[in-house]
């Protein structure tokens, strides 16, 4: 019976953990961002009109998760300058990380981004 109960625990823990992995993992990205991208970005998501794009709000950015997981790891050059790439600084937990946040950040609500989504990404650009 107590080997019952120690199991029955486990499994009620690691549920938990599950559970709270995208939130988990969206908080970590948060630490990334205020690492990474803030500067240009802000730390309200609104960038600098006319220099770097906002991500509050952004369609792109909510949209299809495919096209920002390829602009984070391979940067991007648009009318307004260029985004680094991130593919060789930033491994596949943490870029999935950083764009979960901002896909759930400030007024965005868009599901998270797994590892294993930016880990398909990185093999296909290979």
């Amino acid at each position: 019976m107590r080997t019952l109960l120690i199991l029955a625990s486990l499994m009620l823990a690691a549920g938990a953990a599950w559970a709270q992995e995208p939130g988990g993992l969206a908080a970590q990205g948060q630490k990334v961002f205020e690492d990474n991208c803030a500067d240009c970005h802000r730390l309200n998501g609104q960038g600098l009109p006319g220099t770097f794009p906002a991500l509050d709000k952004d369609p792109f950015v909510q949209g299809d998760p495919s096209p920002v997981i390829a602009t984070v790891l391979n940067g991007r050059k648009g009318n307004l300058g260029q985004m680094p790439a991130w593919k060789d600084k930033l491994d596949d937990r943490q870029i999935a990380a950083v764009i979960s946040y901002i896909r759930q950040a400030w007024s965005n609500r868009a599901p998270a981004v797994t590892p294993a989504m930016v880990s398909e990404a990185r093999k296909a650009r290979k």
